[in-house]
């Protein structure tokens, strides 16, 4: 038996390290996919997500992979002014179906409700219907709540960051004042999708700092 040639231990050697980094990404590869799936999965089940058909999930996945791409490039840019991250639209994009000859009505215009007035909310809500309102919507407490008057002695009445919807307003058999407030992540968060917002409470969360409503 010949021994094997230098030529050919080199070879050798070559081939079987370009296998081990053939081997090594595609573990990174799947590594990445897994932890990505891990936080889709995680993401539906916060925000109670439901789809239609697999087919519906899969385009809906689709996105937001988009959509969390554009978010990690974004905060990974050291010049950046500031962090994105994703909320309960991330599986949505910018299209809109709009079909003009569906169209119920036309908003005309808008009206702000006097700023910070919960008094002027409640007037509003009782004259012309649900009115738009920005509340602090980053506490634990909120992304889990379930039922009663919400009451957040943290919340901030300046930094808001959720767009909700004031329905109506009422007291508890307790006392309690609270706004019916209608949020848009699902039906399985909350009360069916509804919360009790304590109301009468120095604007608490800000539900009368950036209040408004359409004219139509």
């Amino acid at each position: 038996m010949h021994p094997m040639s230098r030529g050919s231990r080199i070879t050798l050697m070559a081939h079987s390290t370009i296998a081990l980094l053939v081997t090594l990404s595609i573990s990174v590869a799947l590594s990445e996919l897994l932890i990505k799936d891990n936080v889709w999965h995680s993401w539906k089940e916060f925000h109670s997500k439901k789809y239609a058909s697999d087919d519906e999930e899969s385009l809906r996945y689709t996105i937001w992979n988009e959509n969390m791409k554009t978010i990690t490039k974004h905060n990974a840019d050291p010049n950046s002014k500031f962090t994105l991250q994703m909320n309960h639209l991330g599986d949505m994009d910018e299209k809109c179906k709009y079909n003009a000859s569906s169209v119920g009505v036309d908003d005309t215009g808008f009206v702000d409700v006097k700023h910070g007035n919960e008094d002027a909310l409640k007037s509003a809500v009782a004259t012309v219907g649900p009115v738009s309102v920005a509340i602090d919507a980053a506490h634990t407490s909120f992304k889990h709540y379930k039922d009663g008057v919400y009451d957040e002695p943290d919340c901030s009445s300046v930094n808001l960051d959720h767009a909700v919807l004031v329905v109506g307003y009422g007291t508890t058999a307790d006392e309690k004042d609270y706004w019916l407030v209608k949020n848009s992540w699902g039906n399985g968060w909350g009360m069916d999708g509804y919360i009790m917002m304590s109301r009468n409470k120095d604007n608490q969360c800000g539900i009368a700092t950036n209040a408004s409503y359409p004219l139509v």
